[in-house]
């Protein structure tokens, strides 16, 4: 039996496998994939973006339909169950983008969770990793980033910035870490593909911070 716990709990490794067995029930039951990596990002880009997003704004987005939680969990304990984790994750999230911190080591700062499919693989017995190699897994932190996108490009009008505005390509090259972690990697550059995927997150994690910090500078609330 769960034991309720405040929700500035930070999440424990058997309670995130627990949020990722509640996201995977949600992934049956919509139309939209959904991973506990890709909530994640989606998670990062709403704590970070320019206003704050209500539940009754992003849990539509993020569920793929209306009718919130109850849409797509059979029972009540569930639902509640996954608020609860979910909530938790997401003001651990906001904690650590406020945290002062000067280095991506320092257990203050945003750990996103991000799925190590070579550590999986080598975990397995080899006819299952063959069967999942087979089936096709993602590169390193690809949904991650594409949760971050999902809910900066459904919300875009929020993220413009005014035609003559001489911060664009201050947010641009922000997002950019995030781009090259989303698209196949046959489509990078040779110069992005140089570059290991690991440092490619980092570049990510560094752009969230500057995000929050830009809009919290121009008097906006980049909080969850």
């Amino acid at each position: 039996m769960s034991v309720s716990k405040s929700s500035d709990t930070p999440l424990g490794d058997d309670e995130i496998d627990e949020l990722a067995d509640l996201v995977d029930l949600i992934d049956e039951r919509t139309d939209l994939p959904l991973s506990l990596e890709g909530m994640d990002g989606f998670l990062v880009a709403l704590a970070c973006s320019p206003r704050a997003i209500p539940p009754e704004e992003y849990f539509p987005v993020l569920l793929d339909r209306d009718g919130g939680l109850e849409a797509v969990f059979e029972n009540e304990s569930d639902a509640a169950r996954f608020l609860s984790l979910f909530t938790r994750r997401r003001n651990e999230i906001a904690r650590a983008l406020a945290a002062p911190i000067e280095d991506l080591t320092d257990p203050r700062a945003l750990s996103p969770l991000i799925m190590d499919w070579n550590g999986l693989l080598a975990e397995l017995p080899a006819a299952e990793a063959g069967q999942l190699k087979a089936a096709g897994i993602p590169p390193y932190a690809q949904l991650w980033a594409a949760g971050f996108l999902l809910a900066v490009e459904h919300w875009e009008n929020d993220w413009r910035l005014p035609a003559d505005s001489k911060d664009e390509a201050f947010v641009d090259e922000a997002l950019d870490p995030f781009y090259v972690l989303a698209v196949s990697p046959d489509e990078l550059s040779p110069e992005e593909r140089a570059i290991r995927r690991e440092d490619h997150v980092a570049l990510a994690l560094w752009g969230v911070y500057e995000l929050r910090e830009f809009w919290l500078d121009r008097g906006q609330a980049p909080h969850v």
